[in-house]
């Protein structure tokens, strides 16, 4: 059976363009890869590829023209995979690739973590959303056998999870060997409060610059770190200084990836969130009201909605709150978790 080859490039060689055919995969072995792609607002942006990440996996694996323009900076080595090469090699190994793929940033391609951690780069960001990831990839290329159990493991790992209703639906047809629906919304990163906390967190109370888990210094000002706070002081039920330090990460104008742009979007959201918490309802409505005007399609949009309800019940409007709660449910998907404790909130308003 062949493998992957590996490909010496000199410095400013492009590795492939923004819409050539898409048919092999890669990994960086050596050197500096940059991507470069123009976001949905027309503005140009570059992404470095980290050492042992895969890039090209989307374009490869959905068969269509890659979407951004790969070049190389000084010198690299990358391993080339055919499609169905890497999809033997994910294939062969079940058990780890459930923790090694995760969706980064603004092309949301899959990635390789056993190779990053070979190579000394770290722990993936998301191991709930990285599982998800790598069950549905499973899935879209017919192998039912390991997607149905990748979804079962998230099940059971992640039981509160927010993919939950969706490893739900997917399982199940998954087990009846059914195509995967062309219907379900493509799945998408939903950072979390807390979820980029932790270990960075305790090092930035103590640090005025620490280092990430790549070895880079992390700017305690960057909109990364900002968000790890304030959440960390929402979850610590500081209200007042969460408040105030999402409000700092929403007012941001400086967001080069995706990933970037949806902490500061998530940020409106959670200063809503943060007051409702705090009993300010006036406050929260504003907050959520602002949500749905700055970014009325949000990823966080029926959350947001949900929660504009619940504050507007706390407040005592409780006409405006059932209306707000019928939307919620009409609001796709239609049997998911909010739209559930919507339906419970417009029976006890009965």
């Amino acid at each position: 059976m062949s493998g992957p080859i590996v490909r010496n490039y000199k410095g400013g060689s492009i590795v492939y363009f923004e819409k050539d055919k898409a048919e092999d995969i890669f990994v960086l072995q050596k050197g500096r890869v940059v991507l470069t792609y123009t976001n949905i607002n027309g503005v140009e942006l570059k992404e470095d590829v980290k050492l042992g990440e895969f890039f090209g996996v989307k374009s490869a694996i959905g068969r269509y023209p890659r979407e951004e323009t790969a070049q190389v900076i000084g010198a690299a080595t990358v391993l080339v995979f055919k499609v169905p090469e890497f999809e033997r090699f994910v294939s062969d190994k079940t058990h780890l690739i459930i923790k090694m793929l995760k969706v980064f940033s603004s092309q949301l391609r899959q990635v390789h973590r056993q190779v990053r951690e070979i190579l000394g780069q770290g722990e993936a960001k998301n191991p709930a959303f990285e599982l998800m990831n790598v069950a549905e990839v499973f899935y879209k290329n017919g192998n039912y056998e390991h997607a149905a159990y990748a979804f079962e493991q998230y099940l059971k790992h992640y039981p509160d999870g927010q993919y939950i209703d969706r490893a739900k639906q997917l399982v199940d047809l998954a087990h009846r060997k059914t195509p995967f629906p062309l219907t379900i919304q493509e799945l998408v990163y939903k950072p979390e409060p807390g979820a980029q906390a932790g270990k960075l967190q305790e090092m930035l109370k103590t640090m005025a610059v620490t280092k990430d888990n790549h070895g880079i210094a992390v700017d305690p000002n960057s909109i990364l770190s900002l968000y790890d706070k304030a959440s960390t002081l929402m979850n610590a039920g500081k209200y007042p200084e969460a408040i105030e330090t999402f409000r700092m990460v929403s007012e941001r104008t400086d967001t080069v990836t995706q990933e970037e742009e949806q902490f500061v979007e998530s940020s409106v959201f959670y200063m809503g969130k943060s007051s409702f918490k705090a009993g300010d309802y006036p406050s929260a409505i504003t907050h959520f009201s602002n949500f749905i005007k700055k970014y009325p399609k949000g990823l966080l949009l029926k959350e947001n909605l949900y929660h504009l309800a619940l504050a507007t019940d706390s407040s005592g409007d409780k006409e405006k709150a059932k209306q707000l709660y019928q939307k919620v449910t009409q609001m796709p998907p239609l049997d998911d978790s909010i739209s559930e404790d919507a339906k419970q909130k417009l029976k006890g308003s009965k």
